[in-house]
């Protein structure tokens, strides 16, 4: 495998770009080159990019470096024709198109679903549930080894199934019962999805199985020459061994990533595939020239790379070489220091304030739009909102905490679960802590809500607060009388609570939370409160999952993770001084290679070999907070500011790395045109009241005028007027379907269509085309015989009235000729059955079908016709129903026609 260290800045996507049109020049197809990233985003990026270059190539000869040899533009002409199917994907998108090429071989369906990795925890924690039920009985197999304790561990395998494909147990019989019960799980989960289902870990294992199929492997390497894979240091080990496998059967494998940028272990990446690479494959020169950073940041670069790579903190110095600036911008970097507070949080609110000082300064030359905030941990933005608020500076929030488990979701999950199950103590809990547990606006005190919780029935003591007693019923009842989405939007708006909603509780980023919430649910609503509530239990598990992007302009705050791939004229990287997160987990993992491709070993906590197990971890997340360091200081191109504080211990974290090369709180101050290096003694802040907003201009003249509502759609039909004129049309259930076409409405669309055909029921051929038509779907044989049998009458009918009372032949005949009349606010469309000239004579006429002859119902119908038509062709038609199961035409008296069309212009709905 040819590997290329590519530093922050350095145009990894611009080196596989020229190394695609290198390879086109050389006579390798595009649609042989297969290109793999990690997100679609950057898949599509590149394809834009590849896109790009070849028309650059064809216009000029040339892209950047690369110059096209003599000769070879037919070779860019033809990958120019295949691009839109050029195999560029993710890393899994890439999977899933080799194991379509060869998935019977392999026991899949070919047209497999790829799943959720929620849907996928979902179904395995069913089958967790089934096997609690089931080893229950004494005589099943695991009944002495199955315990609820088991879950919470089952899960954290489950979640990271990526990273091996077994999991082993070390020394322990804890360790052994566990890996036991997980692989009978797991066998249940793999046979529940059968050949047609693959998330995202099986479509791994699935790929690397592939690999060792012979015969499925051929047809990949039939189909590819070359594979150029794009941020190779956050794939996982499974994802590793599959690209090793494909290099291994002789697919070239060219990977561009960056040790330093590794920073996603909590989604299984694992940096050493990268560095396995290095070692065994073929080194191709790094990539040490930064088109982003100017030459300030450039040299802080270098030197930070350069301390930590000494050190082995986080990457080593040859995925480390120091990298050369391309732009002139001189740039400008701050430290920032706070000591001296009585607690790092009080630190922390100063320091806060301290940036918002320096970004208000700095906005002068840096618009706050073109700013970004970057932190380590989202417990760090509370300080920044309190600062930028009171200092007034504009800012968006990208990404906050898991949104699911936001407060005001939390607030409607548990009044909708206490509405279902009443019995619910933590439920009941927070409904009575949430703004539904007011009783006449005044929250209950603790000690009330405490003497609620431990009564013997709960729901009958509630029955003491007779307000919150109702407001639950009304809420029960909204559960009752709507359907799931409906009652949800519902317990938002409604005055549930003293005459006020719920909604106008919230600040406006929750209440955009809640509303998100709903547009979440909208385009899918689920088919019962259950599976609402399921639903929100399982989002609120997505580690992932985050506040709903703030839009607006001003200064941007987001977690380094989200921050990546991403670069501002002015970064400022805010509390340095945060240490790591000392959390455990239930049980610790270390990788092992087999023979096939790498397994976990897995410790429970209490087993021998938890401790070294959790060390090691914790060793690995400590190298990664270095990586992560770097990522944050690499996103600025001009201005770097870095603020952290200092508590009693000394500098801590990233604070601590800054300290030992002599850019700490105790270092010399500085403040240049170019470097500013300052340390603020804490101080409390008094914040003064900000100065009341300016009175508001008065309102224009135009703001109190009202928008009456139309009287129609601004699309409609004369037939859709005359249907809501007899019964207003009912509002259409999603759930339900298309409606199912009513016998008369069939037989009127076949007859209509075969008079606009020129067919005739006596032909057999044409007749059999009629019967399958669409319309006639769901009727069965005995149904579709009798509409048929009807259909051949009325055609019949209309065949003999032609050359007596209809003319016939004519000059000019225009059969289902579509009109639009635009009328007022509303246009009118319709298709006029027949329109025809015999001689000088024009005739407009509509076949009906119907029972009785009732010519005035059909009056606005063809007035509306007829103006358009005397509007488009300039014409004066004959006007004329022609009644198919009566035999007869009847004449319409055009002043009729017009007068129904202007009463109903004068009516309103």
């Amino acid at each position: 495998m040819k590997v290329r260290v590519a530093s922050a800045g350095t145009g990894k996507t611009a080196s596989l770009v020229l190394r695609y049109l290198e390879l086109i020049a050389s006579g390798t197809p595009l649609r042989r080159i297969a290109g793999a990233t990690f997100t679609r985003k950057a898949a599509g990026e590149l394809r834009l990019r590849v896109e790009e270059a070849l028309e650059v190539v064809l216009r000029q000869g040339a892209y950047l470096d690369f110059r096209a040899p003599e000769g070879s533009l037919a070779a860019f002409e033809e990958a120019r024709r295949e691009l839109s199917g050029a195999p560029i994907f993710t890393i899994h998108g890439l999977m899933d198109h080799c194991l379509r090429l060869a998935a019977p071989l392999l026991g899949l369906d070919p047209d497999f679903t790829v799943l959720e990795e929620w849907e996928a925890r979902a179904m395995f924690e069913e089958e967790w549930r089934t096997l609690v039920y089931l080893a229950k009985d004494p005589v099943h197999p695991l009944h002495p080894l199955v315990s609820e304790e088991l879950a919470e561990p089952l899960l954290y395998l489950f979640s990271r199934r990526s990273l091996g494909q077994a999991f082993l147990p070390a020394e322990g019989e804890a360790n052994r019962v566990l890996q036991q019960v997980y692989q009978a799980v797991y066998s249940a989960y793999r046979a529940r999805l059968g050949a047609g289902l693959l998330p995202p870990a099986e479509l791994e294992r699935k790929a690397l199985e592939l690999t060792r199929h012979p015969q499925a492997l051929s047809r990949v390497l039939e189909r590819l020459e070359v594979l150029l894979v794009d941020e190779y240091q956050d794939v996982n080990p499974l994802q590793g061994a599959f690209f090793e496998a494909l290099e291994r059967a002789g697919l070239v494998v060219e990977a561009v990533g960056d040790p330093k940028q590794s920073i996603y272990a909590f989604r299984d990446a694992d940096v050493e595939e990268f560095r396995r690479a290095l070692r065994e494959g073929e080194r191709m020169a790094p990539l040490n020239r930064t088109y982003r950073h100017s030459q300030l940041l450039v040299r802080f670069l270098n030197r930070l790379t350069q301390h930590l790579a000494e050190r082995g903190q986080g990457f080593s110095p040859e995925e480390a070489p120091p990298v050369e600036g391309v732009r002139e911008e001189q740039g400008r970097l701050e430290i920032h220091w706070v000591e001296g507070a009585p607690s790092l949080d009080e630190a922390r609110v100063y320091e806060a304030w301290v940036l918002a000082g320096r970004l208000k300064e700095l906005s002068a030359r840096v618009g706050y739009s073109q700013m970004a905030v970057l932190v380590r941990s989202y417990a760090s933005v509370p300080y920044l909102e309190a600062a930028f608020q009171k200092a007034q500076i504009p800012y968006v929030l990208l990404q906050g905490r898991g949104y699911y488990e936001r407060l005001e979701v939390r607030d409607l999950y548990h009044a909708l679960r206490l509405a279902l199950n009443p019995e619910g103590l933590v439920s009941l809990a927070a409904f009575l802590r949430s703004p539904f547990g007011q009783v006449g606006l005044r929250p209950l005190a603790l000690a009330e809500v405490e003497e609620l919780l431990r009564a013997r029935e709960p729901l009958a003591g509630l029955q003491r607060y007779p307000e919150l007693y109702e407001r639950l019923q009304r809420i029960r009842e909204l559960l009752r009388q709507h359907a799931p989405l409906e009652a949800l939007k519902r317990l938002v708006r409604d005055p549930l609570i003293g005459g006020r909603a719920y909604q106008d509780f919230l600040t406006p980023r929750a209440r955009e939370n809640v509303d998100a919430l709903l547009f979440y649910f909208a385009p899918r609503p689920p088919q019962s409160l259950e599976g609402l509530l399921e639903r929100l239990e399982q989002l609120s598990h997505q580690a992932e999952a985050g506040d709903v992007p703030q839009s607006g302009e001003g200064v941007q705050i987001l977690t380094v993770h989200r921050a990546k791939g991403l670069e501002w004229p002015l970064v400022a990287v805010f509390d340095l001084g945060r240490g790591l997160d000392k959390r455990s987990d239930p049980l610790y993992l270390k990788r092992r290679e087999a023979e096939d491709g790498p397994v976990q070993e897995l410790a429970l906590r209490g087993t021998p070999c938890f401790e070294a197990f959790r060390e090691e971890a914790r060793a690995l997340a400590e190298e990664e907070s270095y990586r992560l360091f770097y990522v944050a200081v690499s996103r600025a191109r001009d201005v770097l500011l870095l603020t952290g504080s200092v508590g009693k211990r000394g500098p801590e974290g990233w604070a601590g790395v800054l300290a030992e090369m002599g850019l700490g709180p105790n270092a010399k101050p500085y403040d240049r045109p170019d470097f500013m290096l300052k340390t603020w003694p804490y101080r409390r802040l008094g914040f003064e009241q900000p100065p009341p907003p300016p009175e508001p201009p008065p309102p224009s003249p135009w703001t109190a005028q009202r928008f009456e509502p139309e009287p129609f759609p601004p699309l409609f039909s004369p037939s859709a007027y005359k249907r809501l004129e007899a019964e207003p049309l009912p509002l259409p259930d999603p759930e339900e379907g298309e409606e199912r076409p009513g016998r008369a409405r069939a037989v009127g669309t076949l007859v209509h269509y075969a008079i606009a055909q020129h067919w005739h029921p006596d032909n057999p051929l044409e007749m059999a085309s009629l019967e399958a038509q669409e319309v006639m779907f769901p009727f069965g044989p005995e149904e579709r015989e009798g509409i048929m049998a009807e259909v051949r009458a009325l055609l019949q009918s209309y065949h003999q009235l032609l050359g007596e009372k209809l003319p016939w032949p004519r000059e000019e005949d225009h059969a289902e000729l579509g009109v639009a009349l635009p009328l007022g606010s509303t246009v009118w469309q319709g298709v006029i059955d027949r329109l025809y000239r015999v001689g000088e004579t024009w005739y407009l006429e509509d076949y009906k079908t119907d029972q009785e002859k009732n010519p005035e119902q059909y009056h606005f119908q063809l007035g509306i016709y007829l103006q358009a038509v005397r509007q488009g062709w300039g014409i004066e038609p004959l006007v004329r129903l022609v009644y198919l199961r009566l035999g007869e035409v009847v004449p319409l008296d055009k002043a009729s026609l017009e007068m129904a069309v202007a009463s109903v212009q004068e009516c309103k709905l």
